[in-house]
């Protein structure tokens, strides 16, 4: 395993650990919401995790830069879809629960 790998690996359990919610891969079923100008009146009124906390979070503990964040659901549960630019130009596709 390369050093990068290793570092990238305990970056996200850093990230699992601070933001207190699993990742899991992102489902084919899922309603998202690439404007916010809809999504934002739905992080309001459901009281969901501003993106800004992931989006802080993830540039800070997985490195690189995160290119785009969605508001999506699925089931009546909200979650965010992130997209982040690593170190190595890699994209990474990573799904955080939205719920606090």
């Amino acid at each position: 395993m390369s050093a990068f790998v290793a570092r990238a690996g305990l970056r996200l359990a850093l990230l699992m650990v601070l933001i207190g919610q699993p990742f899991a891969p992102a489902s084919a079923g899922d309603r998202c919401y690439g404007d916010w100008s809809d999504a934002a009146p739905i992080v309001a009124r459901e009281r969901l995790r501003p993106a800004r906390d992931i989006h802080d979070r993830a540039k800070e503990w997985l490195g690189g830069a995160v290119v785009r964040i969605v508001l999506c659901e699925a089931g009546g549960q909200y979650h965010y879809r992130v997209l982040v630019r690593r170190e190595d130009g890699r994209i990474a596709q990573l799904t955080v629960e939205a719920v606090p």
